[in-house]
């Protein structure tokens, strides 16, 4: 599958020599960073770890919140352009469909654009510079040497991922047809890694393409209406988040669903019990399958403020992801599966905090068939 791509991309592709201090903002895109200050960004707990110089956004490569800066607001489709110069031995990225800081594993539920000091590397890895980080190998490596500014051009318009480095195709991909990135998030900041070495990025613009993705919300932020509970666990909303304590106990969509991949955040604060999530769940005594509130992805440790499980339910099967990781797979046998999803509280566990819960119907799409 291919995008058409504008006649900006046409002009970078046939203006490899041009030099690369030589920009100027193309026509109908936006400005990201102002070349003065953090306006548009949300640099908090602002330790130090970043500052602008001289049109430059730099990261000091220190140890120091905040690793990861992000744009203020939420993008989904669009084109963008970004400079980076890098350190030796630099490890950073630009982020994209991210998070507020602490959701989830970044580069796991979202897209890292690698940034690296890879030039006149042989061997290309899922690390590399050019590399989605953790999914995709770059098809080439025209990065400059560390010291020497580099450029950026990406186009997401989903499921089309194109990325240009220095004039030069890196990636080339319909996302729907590579495990590692057909669940990834579509929505969300753009970002700028900390990752403990020195860069720079400046030119940082982009162009909004339409929106695409439909996703309806579970859970309103101000009440339970839609959900049942069940059993003994106390169940509330508060500060916009519903809150579970006490002992076992259900709550319960009052909806069947089918043929959906459901999103849900949730954090464990006081572990010992097996709080998580029952799909197709038809009953106490037909509950279906379940997933618990683990953190899969990073050695079963709770470290972010909330996780995110996403549980895919098909017409042949249903799989489960912990912050980006396959962890449960359930063939049907082509018997379509359908029930109510019911949020499991364990009395053995403390306080379970759950802010949003989302669903994206599948009826219609590739994953249904």
């Amino acid at each position: 599958m291919r995008t058409k791509i504008s006649f900006v991309a046409a002009l970078l592709v046939l203006s490899v020599n041009v030099a690369l201090a030589q920009f100027e903002i193309p026509k109908d895109f936006t400005p990201l960073f102002n070349g003065k200050d953090f306006t548009g960004w949300n640099i908090e707990p602002d330790l130090g770890a970043w500052h602008v110089e001289d049109g430059r956004i730099i990261c000091k490569g220190e140890p120091k919140e905040p690793y990861l800066i992000l744009t203020n607001k939420e993008y989904e489709n669009f084109e963008l352009y970004a400079d980076f110069k890098m350190s030796e031995n630099c490890n950073s990225g630009i982020l994209l469909s991210q998070l507020d800081r602490g959701w989830a594993r970044e580069s796991y539920v979202g897209f890292e654009i690698q940034v690296s000091d890879d030039a006149g590397k042989a061997t290309r890895l899922n690390s590399s510079c050019g590399a989605v980080y953790n999914a995709l190998i770059p098809i080439a490596n025209p990065v400059k040497p560390n010291g020497h500014w580099n450029r950026y051009y990406i186009i997401m318009d989903w499921p089309v991922l194109k990325v240009w480095l220095n004039g030069t195709v890196v990636q080339d991909v319909n996302l729907e047809e590579h495990d590692e990135t057909r669940f990834k998030l579509r929505k969300g900041y753009i970002g700028l890694q900390n990752h403990g070495k020195y860069v720079e990025y400046k030119n940082v613009c982009i162009k909004e393409l339409p929106s695409k993705e439909k996703v309806t919300d579970l859970f309103n932020g101000k009440d339970l209406m839609g959900w049942v509970k069940l059993g003994d666990a106390n169940w509330s909303v508060s500060n916009g988040e519903i809150v579970a304590t006490g002992g076992d106990g259900w709550l319960v969509s009052e909806k069947e669903l089918e043929n959906y991949e459901l999103r849900v955040f949730a954090g464990k604060y006081e572990n010992g019990g097996t709080s998580g999530i029952y799909y197709n769940w038809n009953g106490e005594k037909d509950p279906g399958f379940k997933t618990e509130f683990l953190d899969w992805g990073l050695n079963n440790k709770m470290d972010k403020k909330y996780l995110l499980t996403q549980i895919i339910n098909s017409r042949k099967e249903s799989s489960v992801r912990n912050n980006g990781v396959l962890i449960q797979s359930n063939k049907f046998h082509n018997k379509l599966k359908k029930g109510k999803v019911a949020i499991f509280h364990s009395g053995n566990d403390g306080l379970v905090k759950i802010p949003k819960i989302s669903m994206k119907d599948l009826s219609l799409s590739e994953t249904a068939k």
